[in-house]
């Protein structure tokens, strides 16, 4: 009890250096524009879009089925296939999935698998990785891929790996950035470092927040990344071996409580010790989504150390109400354009879904002021301001 009184202490002496966000004068904002309208009664998480196709890669939410559906932007089902159990299936383990080229792909937790537009089984290969969450038919990242100018299909693979019982203190020193797998022959390609001055490479190991997310399509000619905890947001060209082509800092909004503990303190121990306190009081760079080089950075606050003070001698964590508060940073042509993009509305975007376009994604309940017979999910577009 008295470590998390101090924690709050110095918290608020942290709330007085604030961090002033870099602008180039522009300002941005959400419009609603469109919807997506399905006629599917059980809830279903959107993971995946094919911008040329215009079509939805669904599931059912906490299906232990896996009962996928391919869609059209009328929300007309084209193809669903349950594909936990059966000839068809993959299995019940979810890493990534999504659309690549004209294939479907499933990582799970030992092989990739292939599928056709009509969600019927192609191919599938070893894949193997240590994630450090295995979900059942739901994925916490969308899929990224890449196309190399030989013409080869190519995903973002890695989910981190799994926490280790103690660190090597050359940890971040050595990490590759970005792993790439080949969707054709498994071949698996890695490279791209932090850079030798951020805030991961400065001795200090920072629980859960070294999470990275990604963006990349077949329209991008580079990847981009950030870690959840980081203020430096990068943008790779894996066809000259991974080399940083843009560099661009972005300002961690307060509230923001990072707890660190000293490279050679991190361990599981500090791991399970220190993440739920980052989860809730840090900010994080945790979505990531856009079109070819044109990307949108997701950042979630943390809560409000003043309602968190008022509220630290109740019995439940969910009494203390919660202000953590969305924004977006828009980065095109390797720049910051503007000041973070305040998001007001419930839920978070999902997926860009067009130039410019992304999909709100929420609980129904939260979306819409009255129950519908249907699912309707907005479109909103992202417009400078006059």
């Amino acid at each position: 009890m008295f470590r998390y009184f101090v924690f709050v202490c110095v918290a608020f002496l942290m709330l007085s250096c604030q961090e002033k966000s870099a602008s180039s004068g522009l300002e941005y904002e959400f419009v609603k524009v469109d919807s997506l309208v399905l006629d599917i009664l059980e809830t279903v998480h959107v993971m995946d879009y094919h911008k040329e196709k215009g079509l939805y890669l669904l599931v059912k939410q906490a299906s232990m089925e896996g009962h996928y559906f391919v869609v059209n932007d009328s929300g007309e089902i084209l193809a669903e296939n349950k594909l936990s159990e059966g000839p068809d299936a993959f299995g019940m383990v979810l890493l990534r999935a999504g659309f690549v080229g004209d294939e479907i792909l499933f990582l799970s937790d030992r092989k990739a698998f292939l599928y056709d537009l009509n969600l019927k089984p192609l191919r599938n290969y070893p894949f193997k990785q240590n994630p450090r969450v295995r979900l059942v038919h739901f994925s916490l990242d969308n899929l990224s891929t890449f196309r190399f100018s030989d013409g080869g299909n190519w995903v973002v693979s890695n989910l981190n790996d799994g926490y280790l019982s103690q660190y090597p203190m050359d940890y971040f020193d050595t990490l590759n950035l970005v792993h790439l797998v080949n969707v054709n022959s498994g071949q698996v390609i890695r490279g791209g470092r932090l850079e030798e001055s951020g805030k991961f490479r400065s001795g200090e190991f920072y629980p859960l927040m070294d999470k990275p997310v990604f963006f990349s399509d077949g329209k991008s000619n580079l990847i981009s990344t950030i870690l959840y905890g980081d203020s430096t947001f990068y943008q790779l060209d894996p066809q000259k071996g991974f080399q940083v082509v843009n560099k661009v800092a972005l300002p961690r909004l307060k509230p923001d409580v990072l707890i660190s503990v000293p490279m050679a303190e991190a361990s599981l121990a500090t791991v399970k010790e220190f993440t739920e306190d980052n989860v809730k009081f840090a900010g994080a760079f945790d979505e990531m989504m856009g079109n070819g080089n044109e990307v949108l950075v997701g950042y979630r606050t943390g809560e409000d150390l003043d309602i968190v003070a008022l509220n630290q001698n109740r019995a439940k964590d969910d009494e203390i109400l919660p202000t953590r508060k969305r924004f977006y940073y828009f980065i095109k042509e390797g720049k910051l354009m503007g000041n973070p993009i305040p998001w007001t509305f419930p839920g978070s975007l999902k997926l860009n879904v067009g130039k410019g376009r992304y999909l709100q994604y929420a609980d129904q309940a939260e979306i819409h002021a009255f129950e519908k017979e249907y699912q309707c999910y907005y479109i909103y577009e992202l417009r400078q301001k006059d």
